[in-house]
């Protein structure tokens, strides 16, 4: 079963980075975006007086329907449970479609030809509490599927990448409890070297995330990499699913895989500090991922 659950995390994201490379007039592939999320969300086929996407987002302009579909495909992963079913088939279907290639081989499972075969370990919300135990249970709830989502995606694919990972955000997240800091913002008003250049932008962009992202010119940065509006939308950066991956995209950012795989925590930890704060918090939340997860 952690198999399938891994290529379904894997099959949604490459859907949603497929359907941001659509471009041009609504076309098949768009008709074809659009049955797939009626289908996962258990609504009646699409009118045939409407093009793709208006009748499930109000919406006129395909570029914005291509976003809202890309969105709401990823609320719909976690629908997919248990054993492989129809709609795994459609979900297979749809990737091989817009990606151009034939079709799944008769006899093949879904997934299975698109995808190689994973020894990763997905977590559950017992394990990351035996981490912290000081965290919300609901929170580690909320989080955990987009914490999963947040490894598969950036490939902290083995128990002693995850060790690291998972103490260096419980640190930084005061054990998952803050998905933004606690204070205002002020003190970076004015920053140039994080690109506070407009009035408010300090408290605007303060930190936020689990490793938390600061100042207009990384919510940018942040924004562009998972194809999101964050100087429109900066709050945004405090739900579940965006402070994970915001998380897992500064990590890939700034290769700390191989920091972990050298179970080098010093280094790690002043890449995400820019120095030594926390480190015996961080080293202490590091020994306890490591006796949950055994690397």
């Amino acid at each position: 079963m952690a198999q399938l659950d891994i290529w379904r995390i894997q099959a949604f994201i490459r859907l949603g980075s497929l359907i941001s490379k659509l471009q041009g007039a609504a076309n098949k592939n768009d008709e074809l975006v659009d049955s797939l999320i009626r289908v996962l969300s258990n609504l009646p086929p699409r009118p045939t007086d409407k093009p793709p996407y208006a009748g499930l987002f109000s919406v006129s302009d395909v570029k914005v329907g291509r976003q809202g579909a890309a969105n709401r495909l990823q609320e719909l992963a976690g629908k997919l449970q248990g054993s492989v079913n129809d709609k795994d088939g459609l979900v297979d279907n749809a990737l091989r479609a817009l990606s151009n290639l034939p079709d799944r081989p008769a006899g093949k499972q879904p997934y299975a030809g698109l995808f190689p075969t994973s020894t990763m370990l997905l977590l559950t919300p017992q394990q990351i509490l035996a981490i912290a135990p000081e965290a919300s249970t609901s929170r580690i709830n909320a989080l955990t599927p987009y914490l999963n989502r947040t490894m598969v995606e950036f490939n902290v694919s083995t128990p002693l990448r995850q060790a690291h990972f998972l103490a260096q955000i419980a640190h930084e997240s005061d054990r998952f409890n803050a998905l933004e800091e606690y204070a205002s913002g002020e003190d970076y008003e004015g920053r140039d070297d994080l690109g506070n250049v407009y009035s408010g932008d300090g408290v605007r962009f303060k930190g936020r995330g689990l490793i938390q992202v600061t100042g207009r010119t990384n919510y940018i940065a942040c924004g562009k990499a998972l194809g999101m509006d964050l100087i429109n939308n900066p709050t945004q950066l405090a739900s579940p699913d965006l402070a994970s991956r915001s998380a897992g995209w500064f990590w890939a950012t700034n290769q700390l895989n191989g920091d972990a795989d050298n179970d080098d925590v010093r280094t790690v930890t002043r890449v995400i500090n820019g120095g030594y704060n926390g480190l015996d918090d961080r080293i202490q939340l590091l020994q306890a991922a490591k006796r949950v997860l055994k690397p």
